[in-house]
């Protein structure tokens, strides 16, 4: 069963707010702790909950998203943001990564995607909405494309993910063999790359590895 990811919503916004708990609501595995209007306010319930995630807005009262984010990394480096905009231009995007903030959602995008934030920011990654990725990345790593990218924070083949999930399960090669019906030297051949691919080594290197991408969950593991 997956960990429920506890969530504080900070945006001006009442109506919106109220539709954004709602659709939340209906995930099994995010629990929507408490609500704030701005800035101050979302700082006040971080500190009181605790939330593993806040979904910030950036334009509010008395404190914008982009100072509360800031200080919430200072002050609650556990907690993760993911801002939830209307603003798509990169100086805004700038300076919410440059605060703290994993992720980055469009207000007029589609829901899997907010959820595919929340999920991946969880996990320990980035997610940018697809329309600003490019610019921004671009910006941040020199130039490089979209797949390059996509590589680089990815670097396995779906074959390797299979491997590594059951790898870091505890099989042996040859029962990894076994389970994907291919032949234990080309399982060692899988493992090889994937060594070289992430630059880990070892059963516990493995499986710290696959639970950060999320192929394990360590805590039904120990």
């Amino acid at each position: 069963m997956r960990n429920t990811i506890t969530v504080v919503l900070a945006d001006d916004h009442r109506i919106f707010r109220k539709g954004l708990k709602s659709l939340l609501s209906d995930k099994a595995h995010i629990e929507v702790l408490a609500e704030a209007d701005n800035g101050d306010e979302a700082l006040k319930k971080v500190g009181q909950h605790k939330p593993h995630l806040v979904i910030m807005d950036i334009g509010m009262p008395k404190m914008d998203g982009i100072e509360a984010t800031r200080q919430i990394k200072e002050r609650f480096p556990k907690t993760e943001v993911v801002i939830l905009s209307m603003h798509a231009k990169k100086a805004y995007i700038d300076q919410v990564l440059k605060a703290g903030a994993k992720g980055y959602v469009l207000k007029d995008s589609d829901e899997d995607n907010l959820i595919a934030a929340i999920n991946t920011v969880h996990n320990g990654g980035y997610y940018l909405d697809s329309p600003i990725a490019d610019q921004v990345l671009s910006g941040y790593f020199g130039g490089k494309t979209k797949r390059e990218l996509q590589e680089q924070a990815d670097p396995l083949s779906e074959r390797e993910k299979e491997v590594l999930r059951l790898l870091a399960e505890g099989h042996s090669n040859q029962e990894v063999a076994d389970i994907l019906c291919i032949s234990r030297k080309t399982v060692e051949n899988h493992r090889a790359n994937i060594v070289r691919k992430t630059g880990v080594q070892g059963q516990v290197g493995l499986t710290k590895y696959a639970a950060r991408i999320g192929l394990i969950d360590l805590d039904l593991w120990e």
